[in-house]
């Protein structure tokens, strides 16, 4: 019989079969279809498959050790860094922009003119302070979501191990 415990960022699934056993009945299962990203020949543990998170995704990586499955979710860091870099990146165009845009209108020229407060005096704190912010969201909604395709997969992976154990 399996059971399966529940830890902060680990799952795990007590299970006395080999891990060869283990790999053939998760390749089984990804050749039907059922067990997205799976990967059997991997570096790290002895399979992978995917935790799919909004807006980022994240893989499990399979270990097998003292008769226990466990799981252990890892970001894949490829979009993060690319958000970061489109986050930073994309401010700086937007201050001329901005300032070229507005400053087609006669009553921001006199604005200007009349109170000293330049384009990018409020335009750099509006863009830049919130940036940290949406960066630290995006990442906490990822590993929540990612938590949560975790769970269904472990879910999977547990039914048919307890059908292959029996």
């Amino acid at each position: 019989m399996l059971n399966q415990t529940s830890h902060n960022i680990k799952n795990t699934i007590q299970t006395g079969l080999s891990t060869q056993t283990i790999k053939d009945a998760l390749s089984k299962m990804s050749k039907k279809g059922k067990l997205p990203g799976y990967q059997g020949d991997v570096s790290e543990g002895i399979a992978e498959v995917a935790a799919h998170g909004t807006p980022f995704d994240s893989k499990l990586i399979l270990t097998h050790e003292d008769n226990r499955l466990i799981f252990t979710p890892k970001l894949l860091t490829t979009m993060p860094v690319i958000f970061g870099i489109l986050l930073i990146v994309s401010i700086w165009p937007g201050l001329p922009l901005t300032d070229v845009f507005l400053s087609s209108f006669q009553w921001y020229e006199r604005f200007v003119a009349n109170t000293g407060i330049q384009t990018w005096y409020w335009y750099l704190p509006l863009t830049v302070l919130p940036a940290p912010f949406a960066w630290k969201s995006a990442m906490k909604k990822s590993k929540r979501t990612a938590e949560v395709s975790m769970g269904e997969a472990v879910e999977k992976i547990r039914k048919v191990l307890e059908h292959s154990s029996n």
